[in-house]
């Protein structure tokens, strides 16, 4: 029997370890596989030119010896046959004579060499047809998951759970048969009469209903009291209200970088606007500076909002876009400006 412990620091050359020891160490809890969650993981696809294919980028473990792959690696597929159809595959390969772990393409053979200095990983089959000229994704099989040939590199081994669903099974036919002992014993304390009218009751249970002056009808006149959320959409012909009619409001205040300023006060889907601020700097077709309309405000279609400047006869209108950016449409304005005032309406939708 051997026990063994790692690692240790060195006294006189006492403890030297190689790669054997770490790769010793890391087999203890790292399953010889690919490493799913590694960018993608050695995934094979067609390289979508011709025959060629690649390989991404991954992770994967072998006997503890880890592989390492950052960028797509191109691999061009032996030309195809004239006379028949073949399989190719493509594996990694831990080389222990060679010390390195790289992948192969081995065309026209599918086996996996696995022995004392060999380790292969098959990642996936290549099926090459006769005179073929492009290999496709549907021409390539996967076979990272199939763990007698590759597998998943994982912290986790195959436990069996044979015990644990014995246990359970026991347990679940032990509360059947007490189930159907009870059953048995309620079908014997039922006489005729309470059998006949137990089953009238069960079938009373479907035309039962509530008290015809509790419920609501789909037809005719009648008024309902209390006060009722509706959360989706309601449709109406005709509607009359006699008591107040309350919609959500929203106030907002918009101010750009050339003064004007935009008081915006939303009552369900309009939105009233009142112009104000001294505006300056401002030429015909220009977008006004930030900051824009928010969200709830911007309307579905661009609109046409007009004003005016104070003590002056002259008028000017903005285009309110569904982005909340506005566009001037007034005369031209250098450093010296002008008092904007006005309301304007418009609805959302």
């Amino acid at each position: 029997m051997t026990q063994y412990s790692f690692p240790w620091n060195d006294v006189n050359g006492d403890r030297l370890y190689d790669a054997d020891d770490f790769m010793r160490f890391f087999a203890a809890f790292l399953k010889t596989g690919v490493v799913m969650s590694y960018k993608g993981g050695l995934r094979v696809r067609s390289a979508q030119n011709g025959m060629n294919i690649q390989v991404g980028s991954g992770s994967a473990v072998i006997g503890g010896s880890s592989y390492l792959n950052d960028a797509d690696i191109g691999i061009q597929v032996n030309v195809a046959s004239s006379i028949q159809d073949r399989v190719d595959s493509v594996v990694l390969r831990m080389d222990k004579n060679a010390r390195t772990t790289q992948l192969f393409y081995k065309p026209g053979d599918t086996t996996v060499a696995r022995n004392d200095t060999t380790y292969e990983l098959q990642l996936a089959t290549i099926s090459v047809k006769t005179n073929a000229t492009q290999i496709t994704d549907a021409d390539i099989t996967d076979m990272r998951s199939d763990t007698t040939v590759c597998g998943w590199s994982t912290p986790f081994d195959n436990i069996s759970v044979d015990g644990i669903v014995d246990q359970y099974k026991i347990i679940f036919e032990q509360k059947d048969l007490e189930f159907q002992t009870w059953f048995q014993n309620l079908k014997n304390q039922l006489d005729d009469n309470q059998a006949s009218n137990l089953q009238n009751q069960i079938d009373n249970l479907g035309s039962e209903k509530a008290n015809d002056d509790e419920v609501v009808h789909n037809t005719g006149d009648e008024d309902i009291a209390g006060k009722k959320n509706f959360t989706d959409d309601m449709k109406t012909q005709n509607l009359e209200v006699t008591g107040k009619l309350e919609l959500p409001s929203l106030k907002a205040n918009v101010t750009t970088k050339e003064g004007l300023i935009l008081n915006l006060y939303k009552k369900g889907e309009l939105v009233i606007c009142r112009f104000g601020g001294d505006i300056a700097n401002a030429t015909s077709g220009k977008v006004l500076t930030g900051p824009w309309v928010d969200i709830p405000f911007r309307p579905t279609e661009t609109q046409q909002l007009m004003g005016h400047f104070a003590g002056r006869d002259t008028s000017f209108h903005i285009d309110l876009k569904p982005d909340g950016s506005m566009i001037w449409w007034g005369a031209t304005i250098g450093t010296s400006p002008l008092t904007s005032r006005g309301n304007a309406n418009y609805f959302l939708n």
